[in-house]
């Protein structure tokens, strides 16, 4: 499955031809919000550890991801402004690899819980669980929502399906991978 086919609830992510910003679309197709990395930063692919491929084709095959620590802009369509941070800069422990959204007054926030598995939350409260599937490169993600959702929360879930994508290695594979130079 591609990173940008549908999510359950139709929301879709495209990438814009130069790279630079991520529109998520809803079920109508219409363009609700834009994702931005801060200035001076760019997008990057999911497993982008393979260099056979320009970034464009990284990307267009696995997905677009922010950088790990890297604060990002989400804008929604009438103009109001978030803030998007995936984990803490430096950190190896995966309760401080979390993704924060802060927009519209609410703090949404994508809690990995394994390789695989994360829980996203909204103001604290449980909002869903999203599992990636199995596979070295899985891009596809399964969803199981436990609260009422509006389109704020479904913008949000789509960006952390398709940008942030759940599952984060913890500090002993990390370690033992920087130790392989892999």
């Amino acid at each position: 499955m591609s990173w940008n086919q549908p999510t359950i609830t139709g929301w879709t992510a495209r990438i814009s031809n130069d790279l630079s910003s991520v529109t998520l679309i809803d079920p109508s197709h219409i363009a609700r919000a834009t994702l931005r990395p801060g200035p001076g930063d760019e997008f990057t692919a999911h497993f982008s550890r393979l260099t056979r491929e320009s970034l464009a084709e990284r990307i267009d095959r696995c997905g677009a991801a922010l950088r790990k620590g890297v604060p990002a802009s989400l804008e929604l369509a009438d103009g109001t402004t978030g803030a998007v941070t995936d984990q803490m800069a430096g950190r190896m422990r995966r309760k401080y690899k979390r993704a924060e959204v802060t927009l519209s007054g609410r703090v949404y926030t994508l809690r990995h819980t394994s390789g695989r598995k994360a829980t996203a939350e909204r103001d604290g409260a449980l909002l869903a669980e999203l599992v990636r599937g199995r596979g070295l490169r899985s891009v596809s993600v399964t969803r199981t929502t436990h609260a009422h959702t509006d389109h704020l929360d479904e913008l949000i879930l789509t960006l952390f399906e398709k940008v942030v994508v759940p599952g984060r290695s913890g500090a002993v594979d990390e370690f033992v991978s920087s130790l392989s130079g892999v």
